[in-house]
Order: structure tokens, then sequence, then C-alpha cells
């Protein structure tokens, strides 16, 4: 967790972050850009950025923004939060900031899976459990206590969890996520991670999603934004990187877990897909 305050006139942005980032305006008040997008943030909001790459605040349109590298922040870093400005150059603003880090073994399916943005406001009605783990997470922030990183981290996630479940019958753009938020294909979706080395195709989804083969597989692409075979085989892929990189599995078993029947039918496919072998994968797993 990071914190910022700012007084008078100012415009701060964020490097690029390896994970999503949740941004909590405390006080005050902020616009707030990211991939194209701005909007105004008010004292209670909060902001999930699903993939972080060059995320701003200001204090107003216009301003001229200062990227918030380890120099700059040596150079503003006050017990232990970024200061910029002075009381004496108008009211402050405080924004408290967490990254939430990710596997990067398969980091690419989290960043399909999250919004881009998602803009909570104070006043919208969010809920009492969203609710209070927003306070419980400013209360955090502001009050430094032996544990506080961990406690912070935990409820970060959390709160990530609980911001997705919220937006999932929202979303406008395809993945997984809004796929997971219609019944029928969540059904399929669940079929295809329990089973995976199952040779699933569209007439057993659709049986299981209870709709017809033309019905379910336009329906998939749609709110997915992948074919049900393609979604598969990239679930598979997913599967096997975690295998290579974490346990101590043959490739014979790994190409067998996955849902193939040789390893060199399994050693194709990985190759397509991940641009190497999957014993070169499992080599640079080990180094890294």
């Amino acid at each position: 967790m990071g914190s910022m305050v700012a007084f008078g006139d100012w415009g701060i942005q964020v490097p690029p972050q390896p994970g999503p980032m949740l941004y909590f305006l405390i006080e005050g008040a902020a616009l707030f850009a990211a991939g194209g997008e701005s909007i105004r943030l008010e004292a209670g909001d909060f902001v999930l950025s699903g993939t972080p790459a060059a995320d701003s605040f200001f204090s107003r349109l216009g301003e001229r923004v200062v990227l918030s590298n380890d120099d700059f922040k040596a150079r503003h870093l006050v017990d232990g939060e970024i200061v910029i400005g002075s009381v004496d150059d108008g009211s402050a603003t405080r924004i408290v900031g967490g990254c939430i880090l990710c596997d990067p073994t398969n980091a690419d399916l989290l960043a399909e899976l999250l919004p881009r943005l998602v803009h909570v406001r104070a006043g919208e009605g969010i809920g009492p459990r969203l609710g209070g783990l927003i306070s419980y997470i400013r209360d955090e922030a502001a009050n430094a206590r032996a544990g506080s990183d961990l406690i912070l981290s935990r409820l970060l996630e959390v709160l990530l969890i609980e911001t997705l479940r919220r937006e999932a019958s929202r979303l406008l753009h395809p993945g997984m996520l809004r796929g997971l938020s219609d019944p029928q294909l969540a059904r399929a979706i669940g079929d295809i991670h329990s089973d995976v080395r199952r040779g699933w195709t569209i007439a057993d989804l659709a049986h299981r999603a209870g709709m017809s083969r033309s019905a379910f597989a336009r329906k998939f692409s749609e709110a997915v934004g992948l074919a049900p075979v393609e979604y598969l085989l990239r679930w598979r892929m997913a599967v096997a990187k975690d295998a290579l990189r974490y346990s101590r599995s043959s490739l014979e078993e790994i190409a067998e877990k996955v849902g193939y029947r040789s390893v060199s039918a399994f050693s194709t496919a990985f190759s397509q897909r991940v641009g190497c072998p999957p014993s070169e994968y499992a080599k640079m797993a080990i180094i890294a």
C-alpha cells in the first residue's frame, strides 16, 4: 500500500504496475485517467484498474503530469507518504493505492478476466459487505499497526473478489467473468475447469448448459470473447504451465493431465500457444 497527499494544482502518473491496482480517495477530490477514460473521484470513492499501465491523477484537467518514479518518491516522501505541495497551497487530496500481485505464470488470464476500469462511488449503495471492507481498509491504511501490511494485502484480495462479484453482471466487454455471470455458461465453464483432460465438444458443453449447439456457441463467444473449443485449449495451456512451473510431474503425466494422448501432440500444441516447447518452459521457470 502507498499513500499520497497533494495540495493546490498537481498531476501525478503512477508507474506501470505488475498487477491490478485499487485506489481509494480518502479525502478531497481528483480526476482519474486510465486507458483513454477519465472520471471524477470524490472522497469515499474507490477505483479498480485492471491493467495499470499509465494511471494518472489530476487536480484539474490540463494539469501537467509528473511520473511518480523512484527519484520523485525520494524527493517527496515524508513519514512514509508522498507529499505534493503544502497546506498553504489549498485543500488536501489524499489517495491510498495498493497493488494485487499475481503469479506471473498465468497473469495474462487474470488480465483478461478483470474489467479495465471499475469506479465505485461512495454514495451508490454498495452494501454492507463491500462497505465494511472499504472502511476496514481505510482504517488500516490510516493507522500504522503491527501486521498492517499483511492485513491490508489480504483485505485487498477480498475486496477485489467482492468487486468482481458485484460487477460481473454489468460488464460490457467480453471475458471469463462475464461468462461466469451467466448460469448456463457458468455450468459449461465449470465443467471445463473441473475436467480439463476430457475431450469436450460443442455438443457436450451445449447439453450441459441446456442449450442447442448453435445458440450455445454464439452465446459463449459473445460473452467470453472466445469460441468454446478455443477457451478449452487456452485453459489446458494454463494448467500445463502451472504444472511445468510448480510440479515435478513428467511431460507424459502433464500431457495426460491436460487431455493429450502423446507428449508429441502436447508439445506441438504448447509450442504453438506459448511460443516454446514445454521442456524449455520448465527450464526457464526453474531459472526464474
